[in-house]
């Protein structure tokens, strides 16, 4: 597909999700009925619009960009680029979205403010898109703010709730300490390139080029809810579930991964060494936290900073196919497991209307919905085996490449790590599918399943979660087909894995129907005291600023401000009395002066004796004396 027709074609799919939430927002009364169908029609829309430059399969990189403002020598460009990957991460976005907005038709009926709820998810995928085709590294910041403030609105939906009130600031507060960094990151890296267009901008070793990825990566710590940064992401829980779905799977925590994958390879060695300590700390604290709590979308939330940290992980190590690929089939199995949990949730709420008190999201009052929600259950079997790394699936593809690259480091606290992520992640899923589905019921409740609206996108975001194409001899998911990315993988670690995910469901299994540990006491000392750490030491760091700013910063300012006060007020005295006193003497003594000549040269012939005479006399007088 040619250059000339690309390029509408991928603003069209930017335009589409705007014109959605504008809709959205504009529309009132009666006809805000049709809103959820209206928009959801859109996004269908648009994603079908980007099958067509995807499935051209061309790997060309073609770029469309006009001038936006200059500063000094330089113009700052604002444009889209088109590659394979950004290509590939749009259309996952509009997929997932479109499912998440068909899903919102039967989750949201009969809520209030929907109107506003799919205005924001238009709005939310328009920031999302707008981030991953941007050419330049400052648009795509000013995105990544959009992205932020959409999370936040969406989060705190049901904003009547304090807790929900509480959850929004919180994640925007929390994200916004990593964006500093990332501002940061971008002037440095703008000082030392002169310029921040993505194929252009690179980095020359030395400490700079260091602390410029550190910063940049610190947003991408805040974004995509990594260890310190990471609490906020479980908390966010209180918003809708299908923004949830959204949220962990295409956008916000996503839009971190992606930028790194963007730009992870002018990094270097020593923020590559940051990256990959860091994403194994987050990704067995999110493991840990995904086995000990028993919300069930606390569970999947921390399953998302497992996860994420497992891709940070791959790109600290240099492994960007892995990671990306990884990411794109988390969107689909993650999605897919929210918007099955959101229909546990929503004919959990329906059967237990008449019974308060009764928690629907924790997984112990669960039970026996294998057979009251079989397509819920099917949907959410296949993500989960998906996000467990199973034979046949997505996720086994790419965790297999990561952990290849992950064993070609030769670092035995590396491999430790990696290999107790692999059999931690089969073992917290087996349990939440085990309480929720599979074990006897802990109520006596008749729970429907939920309308063919809401199965049906859990339905095709299993599929996606399958491996069904085949190339070179090995089964493909959709992302690593277009891709073309390499699956082979030494006999060594793929049967080591195996074995692994074998042993952790066999002893989930075993363990199915051991009693709970103290979670609450657990998370709060473990995980959110981590947290609260932080957050009372950035609270400490901003009380130390505002003393400085008060008691320094503004009396310099003051002083300032005082002396050029002083500075104005001489200058005006001077201007004044001396200035202008000077020139008002020239202009008196101008106009003596003249009013003398003037009496002398009156035209009487007496006045001309007397000076003659005068003169004379003077004269006469002067040389006698």
């Amino acid at each position: 597909m040619s250059e000339t027709i690309t390029i509408p074609v991928l603003l069209v799919t930017l335009i589409i999700p705007l014109a959605s939430g504008i809709l959205a927002f504009a529309v009132k009364g009666e006809l805000g009925r049709l809103v959820p169908i209206v928009s959801s029609v859109l996004l269908l829309a648009a994603y079908i619009v980007i099958l067509f430059p995807l499935l051209s399969g061309t790997q060309l990189t073609e770029q469309f960009s006009v001038p936006w403002l200059s500063t000094g020598n330089h113009i700052i460009r604002i444009g889209i680029v088109s590659t394979p990957v950004t290509r590939l991460m749009a259309t996952v976005v509009l997929f997932v979205s479109a499912m998440v907005h068909i899903f919102s038709i039967g989750y949201m009926a009969g809520e209030k403010n929907t109107g506003r709820y799919f205005g924001f998810l238009g709005l939310f995928t328009f920031a999302m898109l707008g981030l991953v085709w941007s050419a330049n590294l400052l648009i795509t910041f000013c995105f990544w703010e959009l992205v932020g403030f959409c999370s936040y609105r969406l989060i705190a939906h049901a904003h009547e709730k304090p807790i929900a009130a509480y959850a929004a600031t919180k994640a925007f507060l929390l994200t916004k300490a990593g964006d500093i960094g990332f501002l940061i990151g971008l002037m440095i890296l703008w000082t030392q390139s002169g310029t921040l267009e993505l194929a252009a901008v690179t980095t020359t070793p030395g400490t700079w080029s260091t602390i410029a990825g550190i910063c940049i990566f610190a947003g991408v710590v805040g974004k995509s809810a990594q260890f310190p940064l990471f609490n906020w992401l479980p908390d966010a829980m209180q918003g809708p579930t299908p923004v949830s779905a959204l949220i962990h799977a295409a956008t916000m925590v996503a839009a971190g991964i992606f930028v790194l994958v963007q730009v992870v390879p002018v990094f270097t060695p020593d923020t590559r060494l940051i990256m990959t300590g860091v994403g194994v700390v987050s990704s067995l604290a999110g493991a840990a936290g995904a086995w000990l709590v028993t919300d069930i979308k606390k569970i999947l939330a921390y399953s998302t900073i497992s996860q994420l940290g497992f891709m940070i992980l791959a790109l600290g190590l240099g492994e960007v196919s892995g990671a990306f690929t990884h990411l794109l089939h988390h969107a689909f199995f993650k999605a897919g497991l929210f918007l099955a949990a959101g229909s546990v949730i929503h004919a959990m709420h329906r059967a237990a209307q008449h019974q308060p008190g009764f928690d629907v999201q924790d997984i112990r009052n669960l039970g026996s919905l294998r057979k009251q929600m079989p397509a819920t259950f099917t949907g959410f079997a296949i993500c989960a085996a998906a996000l467990a790394g199973l034979p046949g699936t997505a996720g086994y593809i790419s965790k297999e490449i990561i952990l290849h690259a992950a064993q070609q480091q030769n670092l035995w606290w590396l491999n430790v790590a990696v290999w107790a992520i692999v059999f931690a992640t089969p073992l917290y899923i087996f349990r939440l599918l085990w309480f929720t589905f599979l074990k006897p019921a802990s109520h006596n409740l008749t729970v429907q399943e939920a309308p063919w609206v809401m199965r049906l996108p859990v339905l095709l975001l299993a599929a996606g979660s399958l491996t069904f194409l085949f190339r070179n001899g090995h089964l493909n998911s959709f992302a690593s087909q277009i891709l073309q990315t390499d699956l082979t993988v030494p006999a060594g670690i793929v049967i080591g894995s195996l074995m692994v995910t074998v042993a952790s469901l066999l002893i989930g299994w075993l363990t199915r129907n051991a009693k709970a540990p103290a979670t609450d006491f657990l998370i709060q000392t473990f995980l959110d005291g981590l947290n609260l750490l932080l957050v009372r030491f950035i609270l400490f760091i901003a009380t130390l600023a505002r003393s400085f700013d008060k008691k320094w910063i503004d009396r310099f300012i003051h002083i300032l401000a005082y002396g050029k006060v002083a500075l104005a007020h001489m200058a005006g005295f001077t201007d004044k009395y001396v200035v202008d006193g000077t020139v008002h003497g020239v202009t008196l003594a101008a106009r003596g002066l003249g009013g003398i000549t003037r009496s002398v040269a009156n035209g009487k012939i007496q006045s001309y004796l007397l000076w003659a005479i005068a003169g004379l006399l003077i004269f006469i007088t002067w040389m006698l004396y």
